[in-house]
């Protein structure tokens, strides 16, 4: 079995780097520093996505949209092309599950499979085997893939069949996508109110109010440490995508909705590169609040 991986991103690199270590890869990144860090490692590099379609059985993917998704397989010098049939794809992107589910059936009519397994955790979770990841499958391409899934983390839920991955991944940063800008809403609150944010903090992680969030990044935050690896672009998008797929579903958007709102907001300030965390810093803008940083140590 010939396994690739395309797109080594942050997230991507990282979560390939997982992979090899218990299964040897072939790479394709349009960053040719991202590819000889995995080759460092001991993957194989491929100079075209059609080189990886000959050489491989199973291909990863994690770009950074679904439409990059749909050009890396059908574009002229895409994957499609060389495939053969019997292939497996695995997308890891958090995309749109319309799209997903688009591809996957275009591509069954070549006898070739797609499914999704984005995730949730970070580059951090990638790295140390911690990630949760959410698969969309068939049951015969689910067996198919469990080996490779599970060495990159035991942490694997499978939500249904294809594009419910995609669903999940989309309810789950739209959730703490809008927990993140309360949490910080909340502590500004009571930074301006004469509470140090510091104390407001370790009051909130034992009340009603603890999240993931206050409990893994807001520390870091009132440190003014706000590398994370993941960008406000990133987050919008998905916002964006989740408020999306609730109208196309018949599902009311309205704090989902509110949060997109307020990342555009801060991508109009500070830029959709900076890392979502810096979101913190608009909010102490507005606010006229001292939350970030605010710990000097």
């Amino acid at each position: 079995m010939n396994v690739g991986y395309v797109g080594l991103g942050n997230m991507g690199g990282a979560l390939a780097r997982r992979l090899q270590l218990a299964h040897p890869l072939r790479v394709y990144d349009l960053d040719q520093h991202a590819v000889a860090r995995m080759v460092e490692a001991g993957a194989t590099a491929c100079a075209s996505l059609g080189e990886v379609a000959r050489a491989c059985d199973i291909i990863f993917l994690c770009l950074p949209k679904s439409e990059h998704v749909r050009a890396a397989v059908f574009d002229p010098d895409g994957l499609a092309g060389a495939l053969r049939p019997g292939a497996l794809l695995v997308d890891q992107t958090t995309g749109d599950p319309k799209v997903t589910r688009q591809l996957a059936h275009l591509l069954a009519a070549r006898g070739v499979a797609l499914i999704d397994a984005p995730v949730s955790g970070g580059a951090a979770g990638a790295k140390a085997g911690t990630i949760s990841i959410m698969l969309g499958a068939g049951e015969a391409e689910r067996a198919r893939i469990a080996p490779l899934l599970t060495a990159i983390s035991p942490n694997v839920f499978h939500a249904g069949d294809v594009g419910a991955g995609q669903v999940m991944k989309l309810v789950n940063n739209m959730i703490s996508g809008a927990q993140r800008l309360l949490s910080m809403e909340g502590l500004a609150l009571a930074a301006k109110s004469g509470v140090d944010p510091s104390r407001a903090l370790e009051i909130l992680v034992a009340g009603g109010a603890r999240n993931a969030y206050l409990d893994k990044q807001a520390p870091s935050i009132l440190r003014g440490q706000l590398e994370v690896g993941f960008t406000l672009g990133l987050m919008a998008k998905d916002m964006r995508l989740a408020c999306e797929f609730g109208a196309d579903s018949g599902v009311p958007q309205f704090f989902a909705s509110v949060a997109h709102e307020v990342y555009k907001l801060c991508i109009s300030q500070i830029g959709a590169d900076a890392q979502v965390t810096a979101a913190a810093q608009v909010i102490d803008r507005l606010a006229g609040s001292h939350v970030v940083g605010s710990i000097h140590r």
